[in-house]
């Protein structure tokens, strides 16, 4: 592993929280959204030290076995030196990419910090060698829409500027590994290649443009959404907003419990409105935010420098 370059007086990582799954893209489809997690390392003399604020404060641990520190331990020879203030806003435990932006945010600060010059392919294969999956990190990491696939390759998906989220994030958290022993361990070949069938077409339909044609596509996942529900007591309230006008669809945001409603960009704030009051009138405690795609992946910034993109961040 390489060393760290000497003289850096603060670097700033920005992670974006994702959703995964969208619906028919079980394990192949993640978005980011414009809510983040930021690490702020700086050096001084002495060992490592790690504080959490935010999200996961007095939960999550500081020391060395922090997932940060455990991303930034593949490529840095030592930690000593380093403060890290981990600045949480993506809630843990809810199906919205904490881990992954833990894991991505520490890989592209060892990436800067040691002067390893990783490419965007070498950083997403070391994130899902930490998370065991792709879609969270790859969205994570590039930004945007993104479709992925063994290797592991991530490609971009369009995503037209019209369209919207409202994102809600029940109390209740849902285990990855609780949700995915929901699930059968085998679907017939029908039931897989209908919902590959609405995977493309809510990919054509996003590169389209085409909202219209996104409702047809969002509700008909048979891989997940249909055992995964029941453990979201929400979920079907919310998807009765599902009008086909200005919300679009309602689909699980990984493994849950937070949901993502589709809208019109126009229309997210009504949306939201009307979610707040469903969810009220069904007693089900939860927030609600309106949210739109986030273009930007991982960023780094050096203190007193200008922001650097993914690109610069890998040399």
């Amino acid at each position: 592993m390489a060393d760290e370059s000497p003289g850096l007086e603060a670097l700033t990582v920005s992670a974006p929280a994702t959703s995964a799954n969208l619906g028919p893209g079980f394990d192949c489809l993640g978005v980011a959204l414009d809510l983040g997690n930021a690490v702020v390392i700086r050096r001084r003399p002495g060992p490592l030290a790690v504080r959490v604020t935010g999200e996961g404060a007095g939960e999550l641990a500081e020391d060395a076995s922090n997932l940060v520190c455990r991303a930034l331990a593949t490529g840095l020879d030592s930690l000593d030196g380093l403060e890290i203030e981990c600045r949480n806003r993506i809630p843990l435990g809810r199906g919205l990419g904490s881990s992954a932006a833990t894991v991505c945010a520490g890989l592209v600060a060892a990436n800067a910090l040691g002067g390893l010059r990783w490419s965007p392919d070498d950083l997403l294969r070391r994130a899902t060698e930490l998370e065991g999956h792709a879609d969270n990190a790859a969205a994570c990491l590039n930004g945007g829409l993104v479709a992925v696939a063994d290797g592991p390759i991530a490609r971009q998906v369009t995503v037209p500027d019209e369209l919207g989220f409202v994102v809600v994030i029940p109390e209740e958290r849902i285990s990855t590994d609780d949700a995915r022993q929901a699930m059968p361990a085998e679907v017939s070949l029908g039931t897989a290649a209908s919902t590959l069938g609405h995977a493309v077409g809510l990919v054509m339909a996003l590169t389209e443009g085409d909202l219209d044609a996104l409702a047809d596509h969002l509700g008909a996942d048979a891989l997940h959404e249909p055992y995964r529900a029941p453990l979201i007591p929400s979920f079907d309230v919310l998807r009765g907003l599902v009008d086909r006008r200005e919300c679009l669809g309602a689909t699980i945001s990984g493994s849950g419990p937070s949901v993502l409603l589709w809208c019109r960009m126009e229309a997210v704030d009504g949306v939201a409105a009307r979610a707040s009051a469903a969810l009220d009138a069904a007693g089900h405690d939860a927030r609600v935010r309106p949210s739109k795609v986030s273009r930007a992946g991982v960023r780094a910034r050096w203190t007193g420098g200008n922001d650097l993109r993914l690109a610069r961040a890998v040399g």
